[in-house]
């Protein structure tokens, strides 16, 4: 046992000397190694986490909603010709769905418009999502009420200047105030603050935390009317998405005047064919990843067994005269093993 142990320490040392030895040659070798594996470790880890960050942030509608809307809910590149000529979706068509829904909970009409500067007193909160929405806009979205009220019917009706802020926006505007009845600027409007929407304590950043929230008709006075509106539907269960569906498609589609021989110009989501899509093109990304570091720690490999070939070349002597002394074949062959290991 301890001829053993003194034989391994013998190849452990003979093969650190090596490398010691030839210091340029052992560290060019390392780095390919290292090059590859930490580029599979590096992209793997990337892709995944950029895939769970985008999967918590699409799973922003509510429990059984899905949206109708004129865009495609993922698209990479311009739109084709036939995207960018469909008509906008009107508040019209939304009245449309919610009467030919009738299994529908509610039905819902939003606008928005990103990177909007909101001031409140002395302070502004720049990069704010600005909704327009309908009393349905918060149940629809995911977004509960912790301070205050949302707008009521006749306050969405009428584009009442009151608005929602998400809960960083209202740190921001009153640090140290309760923010319930002040008035901030939003788009240009005097509004009242009527409520704050609740904090997300699930962890990292709150999507609904940079939102202000106003009724449709004042964001349409304030910010023009030609923006596409977006129309959110509530299923009363999940049994019921399906039905409700095709029951909103068929509504749209006759609101629209779309013949029955052509397809939709629109385009339905939900939490869950939002996150398949992205599941299956993460993947597919995943797999051209892999495949690039995979080729890339193989050629690592390459490297290093050209390194150990150039070993063996040069040690022909010192392998003859071993081998002469008594040396195995065995012995030698774990040597370089150890030594490339």
């Amino acid at each position: 046992m301890l001829k053993r142990l003194r034989m391994a320490f013998d190849d452990v040392w003979l093969s650190l000397t090596s490398l010691v030895a030839h210091k340029l040659r052992s560290s060019l070798a390392l780095l390919g190694i290292v090059i590859g594996v930490g580029s599979v470790c590096a992209m793997m880890s990337l892709t995944t986490g950029l895939e769970r960050q985008i999967e918590a942030g699409l799973a922003g509608l509510g429990a059984n909603v899905f949206q109708l809307q004129k865009w495609p809910s993922m698209n990479f590149g311009r739109p084709s010709a036939k995207v960018q000529s469909r008509k906008n979706l009107t508040l019209a068509d939304v009245a449309a769905v919610r009467a030919g829904t009738p299994h529908a909970r509610q039905v819902g009409g939003e606008v928005w418009e990103m990177a909007q500067k909101v001031q409140g007193g002395e302070h502004e909160s720049k990069g704010v999502a600005l909704a327009g929405g309908t009393v349905e806009f918060f149940d629809n979205n995911n977004m509960p009420i912790g301070l205050g009220r949302p707008f009521n019917a006749a306050e969405a009706a009428d584009g009442a200047q009151v608005a929602v802020l998400g809960s960083d926006v209202a740190e921001a505007l009153f640090p140290e105030g309760n923010p319930l009845g002040q008035r901030v600027r939003v788009a240009g409007a005097l509004c009242e603050v009527i409520g704050v929407l609740e904090r997300n304590n699930s962890g990292g950043d709150s999507s609904s935390g940079r939102v202000v929230a106003i009724p449709i008709p004042l964001f349409a006075r304030q910010l023009g009317s030609g923006r596409s509106v977006n129309i959110t539907v509530m299923a009363t269960s999940t049994a019921e998405m399906s039905r409700v569906q095709d029951e909103a498609v068929v509504a749209l589609r006759k609101s629209r005047g779309v013949p029955p021989q052509d397809d939709n110009d629109f385009d339905l989501f939900s939490n869950e064919s939002l996150q398949k899509t992205f599941s299956e093109f993460a993947a597919m990304v995943s797999a051209a990843a892999f495949a690039l570091c995979a080729l890339s720690l193989v050629v690592g490999g390459i490297g290093v067994m050209n390194v150990m070939l150039v070993a063996v070349t040069e040690r022909t002597r010192e392998i003859g005269l071993r081998k002469a002394l008594g040396a195995r074949r065995a012995r030698i062959l774990r040597q370089f093993v150890i030594e490339a290991t």
